[in-house]
């Protein structure tokens, strides 16, 4: 292996893998890397009071069991998305599996916290080699209607599995059978990727692209510093009270994305092979769609972080009770997803999105007015039903950007692609927590109003600025290319 800076002409070109058909069987083999990635991640979410209590944790020993795994995932993803395009996408897929269950494994076995952070870091390290792998297959080896329908189930995935982990560690919480409920969260992801993993084995297809054995480790470097900058400070600064260096990282954070972005401007220039190809962000889709994955990661991760607070700790309810009461926002979301599959070719990517864009404005707009009223008595099934129509929005906005975003790429970028979508995502979802617990902060501090008033206060303002956002997003749409 080579780094950037040796020709191309000095390392000899891969053969590109033969075209094969992803089928049904192997898109959903593919799809359980995203499904297990995001699963994880949200069950954990809802252990995390339960994993203080058993291991005597800190709250920000506590925060870094759930901030270790994103960094983890987001800092080497497009670094993972570009070996997967050089060495094969499905050995990619399968190393990533087998890492990602084996520190499943050492998490629930894990005697204090020090080892489950350890364990949770090394786990979002993995996921970021097998999760890349995901739309880059699907791009790889999918055409028109094939590739409308693997991009909406994408979508669908990507959206309802944040409310199935939490629902499903509500339920392993209930079911202590490792000593503690927080073990069992864990112990099921071990099984999951053993099932993934066989599956990955027998159905997803190997891809590659044409091009040649060398990294981009100096823009790797240099990205992974940035984004290391943004989200240390992010997940770890509030609860370590904003030291002076938490500040001189986000002052950082712009100065070493520049340097990225020219280093990576000064290898295709040469002619040699960028972490990041230029000529991605001089696709109108993708370059917009970037954009507008950043606002919607942001206020989904705002949401779902308010919301497990708002409910447990300003409202009272179990883990169970709050998780129940989003299921039916991750089944329509789930529902309408694989719809929005069928309605694309029909309608086209843009019109999808703006009508999601707006449905989704509208109907967070009306819940944040009902939690708003109802203060620290929400009706459950009003709340309920509110957020199936937030969730059909959603829906229409989230699978429909990522084929709208993909139908330029050129396959051999598919990886890279890939890999800068999810890496934006992550990246956004760290934001929307950001500055959500900021939110939440400001509206605490002198607060004389009830707990239950504060936090649902904090909710009914997230789901206003995520209303918001969402009109941005129908008229960032506007901008798409009508197809």
């Amino acid at each position: 292996m080579t780094t950037a800076s040796t020709p191309r002409t000095d390392s000899p070109p891969i053969i590109p893998s033969p075209p094969q058909t992803l089928g049904l069987p192997g898109l959903l083999a593919t799809l359980s890397a995203l499904l297990l990635s995001v699963v994880s991640f949200a069950a954990a979410g809802i252990a995390v009071p339960d994993i203080g209590a058993s291991l005597h944790a800190s709250p920000a020993e506590q925060s870094l069991v759930v901030s270790v795994y994103s960094l983890g995932f987001a800092v080497p993803m497009v670094l993972g998305g570009r070996l997967g395009d050089l060495y094969g996408r499905r050995r990619l897929f399968l190393l990533g599996m087998a890492g990602f269950t084996l520190f499943s494994l050492m998490a629930a076995l894990s005697p204090t916290i020090i080892v489950l952070i350890a364990a949770r870091a090394l786990t979002g390290i993995s996921a970021a080699a097998m999760v890349p792998q995901v739309l880059a297959t699907i791009t790889a080896s999918t055409q028109g209607r094939e590739r409308a329908r693997a991009v909406a189930l994408f979508g669908a995935t990507a959206g309802g599995a944040t409310a199935i982990g939490q629902v499903l560690g509500g339920v392993l919480l209930a079911v202590p059978l490792l000593g503690a409920g927080w073990r069992m969260v864990f112990a099921v992801s071990v099984i999951m990727g053993v099932v993934a993993f066989l599956a990955a084995l027998r159905w997803v297809p190997t891809t590659n692209s044409p091009g040649h054995r060398s990294l981009d480790l100096i823009g790797t470097v240099l990205l992974g510093s940035a984004l290391l900058s943004l989200l240390v400070p992010l997940s770890q600064g509030a609860a370590l009270g904003w030291p002076a260096w938490c500040w001189a990282l986000l002052v950082a954070v712009p100065v070493l994305f520049a340097a990225f972005w020219r280093w990576q401007l000064r290898l295709h220039r040469g002619d040699r092979v960028p972490l990041v190809p230029p000529p991605l962000l001089r696709l109108g889709s993708y370059r917009v769609g970037l954009v507008m994955a950043l606002m919607l990661q942001s206020a989904f991760g705002a949401f779902t972080f308010l919301y497990a607070l708002t409910t447990q700790t300003g409202l009272g309810w179990t883990p169970m009770h709050a998780a129940v009461v989003l299921l039916p926002f991750a089944l329509c979301f789930f529902v309408v997803s694989v719809w929005s599959g069928k309605l694309a070719p029909r309608f086209g990517f843009r019109r999808l999105l703006i009508i999601g864009g707006v449905i989704q404005a509208a109907l967070l707009a009306i819940t944040a007015t009902s939690v708003s009223l109802q203060g620290t008595n929400p009706n459950s099934w009003t709340l309920a039903a509110l957020l199936i129509g937030v969730g059909v929005g959603q829906a229409l906005m989230f699978g429909p950007l990522v084929g709208a975003m993909i139908a330029d790429v050129p396959p051999a970028s598919a990886g890279a692609a890939s890999g800068a979508l999810q890496t934006t995502q992550q990246a956004a979802m760290g934001l929307g927590v950001a500055v959500a617990g900021g939110l939440l902060a400001a509206v605490t501090v002198g607060s004389v109003a009830p707990v239950g008033v504060t936090y649902t206060t904090a909710l009914a303002v997230c789901m206003t600025v995520q209303a918001a956002f969402a009109v941005v997003f129908a008229l960032c749409a506007l901008a798409l290319p009508r197809r």
